[in-house]
C-alpha cells in the first residue's frame, strides 16, 4: 500500500529508469546531515554514547553522499545516450530539469525565512543576506548575518550541472567507457589542484591549524572547482554501469556484495573522521581533508553496487518504504531544517539531562521541518517539476 502511494511522489527521470535504492541511500544522507544539526550526546555516558556522538560529529558527511549520487544519476541517462551515439553530448530538455528541481524551492525557502527572521529581529540586515543568496553573491562573499547553512551546497550542485554537459562536449566521439575515465580524471585531480592551490603554504603540522585554516581559507576550500571530485565517483560508476546493465544483471548479482564493503567503509568514516573532528575540532591537514574526500566518496561508490541485486538485504533495506519517503522529500528538508534547528537551540538553552527538554530542543524542530518539507514537496516542488515533465514531453 505504502510502496503505491510513494509512485505518486516520484517524479519520471529522463533515463527511464527508478533506483529506488538510491531514495533510500538518499534518505540515509539527510537523515545523517539533519542529525549532525540537531543532535548531540553526553560522551560521559559510556562507550556507545562516544560512538553515536562521533556519528553524529561527521553526520556533515550526508552532503558527499548526496554528491555522488548526483554524479551518477545525472550522468546516467547521458551515458545512456553515448552507447548509441557516440557523438551525443546534450539531454534534451536537461537545464529546465535541473532549474525546475533547485530553483522553485531554493526561493521559496528565501521569501519564507526573510519573513521568519523580521519577525524575530526586525533586522534590515537579513534582508541583504537574502537578496545576496537570490543573487548568487552569497556563494562568492562571507555573509553576516548568516542566514541559512545549507546554501553553501546549491551552489556546488549547479556548477556540477553546467561543467557536465561540458564535458560530454569535449569527449563526444569516445565510447562510454573512455568517457568515464576521462571525465573522472578531470573532476578528480582538477579539484585536488585546486585544494593544494588553496592550502596555506607552510602549514603541514596540527599545532598551527588554527592558524591556517581561517574563515576566508575554509571558505575557498567550499567553492569551485575544489568539491567536484566528489561527483567524479558517481560519474565513474554510471560509466560502468550501463554497459553491464545492458547485458542484464543476473550474471552480475555477485556485484551487489560490494555494496557492504561500501557500506562498512562509510560508517568506519563517520566513527573515525567524527573522532578526528570532535578532538581537533576540523579536519586540521591537508592529508585529513583529502581523506575526507576520497574514502566517503569510494564507500558511496560501492554502495552503488547495489543496483546490481535489487533482492539483497542492502538493497531491500534501502529501499523501505518511510527511508525512501524521507529520501524523496530530502531536498526540501535540507532546505527548511537548519534555521529552525538553530532557532530551537538558541531559545532553549541546555537541556540538563532531561528527556522532555532535549526532545523539545532537538526532536520537535525535526519533526515540524520533515512535516512542512514533505506539504512544500508535495504541494508546491512535484506539481512544478511534472510541469516541466509534461511540457517536455508535448514540445
Amino acid at each position: 500500500m505504502f510502496a503505491r502511494l510513494l509512485q505518486r511522489w516520484e517524479v519520471s527521470t529522463s533515463s527511464g529508469s527508478h533506483f529506488q535504492a538510491l531514495d533510500g541511500l538518499r534518505g540515509v544522507a539527510i537523515l545523517l546531515v539533519v542529525a549532525h544539526h540537531t543532535l548531540y550526546v553526553n560522551p560521559e555516558h559510556g562507550f556507545l554514547a562516544r560512538l553515536i556522538g562521533c556519528i553524529i560529529s561527521a553526520g556533515g558527511l550526508g552532503v558527499p553522499v548526496f554528491f555522488v549520487l548526483s554524479g551518477f544519476l545525472i550522468s546516467y541517462p547521458f551515458f545512456q545516450k553515448r552507447e548509441t551515439d557516440p557523438q551525443f553530448w546534450y539531454q534534451r530538455g536537461y537545464a529546465r530539469r535541473r532549474l525546475g528541481k533547485i530553483l522553485p524551492p531554493f526561493y521559496l525557502s528565501i521569501v519564507l525565512f526573510v519573513i521568519f527572521y523580521w519577525v524575530q529581529f526586525h533586522d534590515s540586515a537579513y534582508l541583504d543576506s537574502a537578496w545576496k543568496w537570490a543573487t548568487g553573491l552569497g556563494n562568492f562573499i562571507p555573509l553576516e548575518p548568516g542566514f541559512n547553512r545549507s546554501y553553501w551546497s546549491l551552489i556546488v550542485e549547479s556548477h556540477f550541472y553546467i561543467v557536465l554537459p561540458l564535458l560530454f562536449w569535449i569527449t563526444r566521439g569516445l565510447s562510454g567507457a573512455k568517457t568515464g575515465l576521462m571525465i573522472f580524471g578531470i573532476l578528480f585531480f582538477i579539484p585536488l589542484l585546486a585544494r593544494h592551490l588553496t592550502w596555506p603554504s607552510g602549514i603541514f603540522s596540527l599545532p598551527d591549524y588554527t592558524h591556517a585554516l581561517n574563515r576566508e581559507t575554509l571558505f575557498k576550500l567550499m567553492r569551485f572547482p575544489c568539491q567536484l571530485d566528489y561527483f567524479a565517483w558517481g560519474i565513474l560508476f554510471a560509466s560502468l554501469y550501463v554497459p553491464l546493465a545492458r547485458g542484464g544483471l543476473e550474471k552480475l548479482r555477485a556485484l551487489g556484495a560490494l555494496g557492504y564493503a561500501g557500506a562498512a567503509l562509510l560508517l568506519v568514516c563517520l566513527v573515525y573522521m567524527g573522532w578526528w573532528a570532535g578532538k581537533f575540532d576540523f579536519f586540521a591537514t591537508r592529508s585529513g581533508v583529502e581523506m575526507s574526500h576520497f574514502l566517503p566518496a569510494l564507500a558511496v561508490m560501492l554502495m552503488l553496487f547495489f543496483l546490481f541485486d535489487a533482492q539483497s538485504v542492502g538493497a531491500r533495506i534501502l529501499s523501505m518504504g518511510w527511508l525512501r519517503f524521507t529520501g524523496i522529500i530530502s531536498y526540501e528538508w535540507f532546505l527548511f531544517h537548519g534555521p529552525i534547528v538553530q532557532y530551537f537551540a538558541q531559545h532553549n538553552g541546555p537541556t540538563h539531562g532531561s528527556v522532555l527538554a532535549y526532545a523539545w530542543r532537538t526532536v520537535v524542530p525535526l519533526v515540524l521541518t520533515f512535516v512542512f518539507s514533505a506539504l512544500v514537496y508535495r504541494y508546491f516542488s512535484l506539481p512544478i517539476l511534472n510541469g516541466v515533465r509534461n511540457s517536455l514531453k508535448k514540445g
